[in-house]
């Protein structure tokens, strides 16, 4: 099995709820990553994209009025692993969110955790035997 040591790893955080935001933010670093962002806008995480690419991204599917389809195309032509979050179920996406990590809202921190480890030790450098 595959150990990953997050130090090091960047993690974009794209999450329109401050609270939400807050708590992943402090988790993320209470676990050993990094965090870029949090944002709360598809154009402020396009933008970070742009100047500072994430190891992986953890993105809520639903942004006030609008969704992260159009930043998910982003991630996926920059080949960054995603992890969604919604307070959906992972049947009601829409299809391009089709075989992607789905967490459902609200995830335990455990979860979430062992969810980013596992995406991080498949895409990562850092992972070890």
């Amino acid at each position: 099995m595959n150990a990953v040591h997050p130090d090091g790893q960047v993690v974009m955080v794209v999450e329109d709820e401050l609270l939400v935001a807050t708590t992943l933010e402090a988790a993320l670093e209470d676990g050993g990553y990094r965090v870029l962002g949090p944002v709360a806008t598809v154009p402020a995480a396009i933008g970070l994209l742009r100047t500072s690419p994430p190891d992986m991204a953890l993105i809520d599917y639903r942004l006030a009025a609008t969704t992260t389809e159009t930043l998910l195309a982003s991630l996926k032509s920059r080949h960054i692993p995603v992890c969604v979050l919604t307070g959906c179920g992972a049947s009601q996406l829409p299809p391009a969110y089709t075989g992607l990590t789905v967490l459902e809202k609200p995830v335990r921190t455990r979860t979430l955790m062992a969810t980013l480890n596992r995406i991080a030790s498949t895409n990562s450098p850092h992972a070890v035997e």
